[in-house]
């Protein structure tokens, strides 16, 4: 593999929690905007910071009501699972020597609560998270201050994400990006230099 740095995205990649995201999500709705929504008109909120998901709903208060998620995304922790093969893949690059990071939309906050206990937080040397960069994802901000914080260079860095969120922060930032089919519910339209079907294919690249 060409590259010394490798990047993954959590929600999605990593962290199989779709449903924990969306149903939490749909009480915070039921709670605050006193309706009832349909599961399948909340998933434009998979892969954006929980602020701007708030905000396109109309709700304000965004501090208080991002609490009451959190309350509310930990009545359904127990249904996060980390994807199969993910855990084995992030040993072997590890063993090999690569510098693995993430880049999430994650508030470091939620990273901690809802990532980090799931054991795996120690394979990655640089996390950047929706609160420090201004700009977040699709954007390339996020990316390009991973290359700052890891001192790595665009064409040495491949990022795995499984939204076009993903892709557009990656390319961006002229880093190289491999789509994440396990995780991807919309992969049409999506470019990307590798197309993943299991986190294991990341190792043979």
């Amino acid at each position: 593999m060409k590259y010394t740095h490798i990047v993954f995205d959590v929600d999605g990649t990593l962290l199989n929690n779709e449903e924990v995201v969306l149903l939490s999500l749909r009480d915070v709705v039921r709670e605050i905007l006193s309706k009832d929504m349909p599961l399948d008109d909340l998933r434009f909120a998979l892969g954006i910071p929980s602020d701007n998901t708030l905000v396109k709903l109309g709700i304000e208060n965004l501090d208080c009501v991002n609490q009451l998620w959190q309350k509310f995304y930990a009545n359904y922790a127990n249904s996060n699972m980390i994807f199969d093969g993910i855990a084995e893949c992030l040993q072997q690059l590890n063993e090999k020597g690569y510098i693995l990071g993430i880049i999430t939309s994650k508030t470091t906050a939620e990273y901690q609560n809802e990532f980090a206990p799931l054991g795996l937080a120690h394979y990655f040397d640089v996390v950047i998270c929706a609160d420090d960069t201004v700009n977040h994802k699709p954007h390339s901000e996020p990316m390009m201050k991973f290359l700052e914080r890891a001192n790595a260079e665009a064409k040495s860095t491949l990022y795995i994400g499984d939204t076009v969120y993903d892709m557009h922060c990656a390319q961006g930032a002229s880093v190289d990006f491999a789509l994440a089919l396990w995780g991807c519910k919309k992969p049409e339209g999506i470019l990307a230099t590798y197309r993943l079907s299991t986190p294991l294919d990341v190792v043979v690249l």
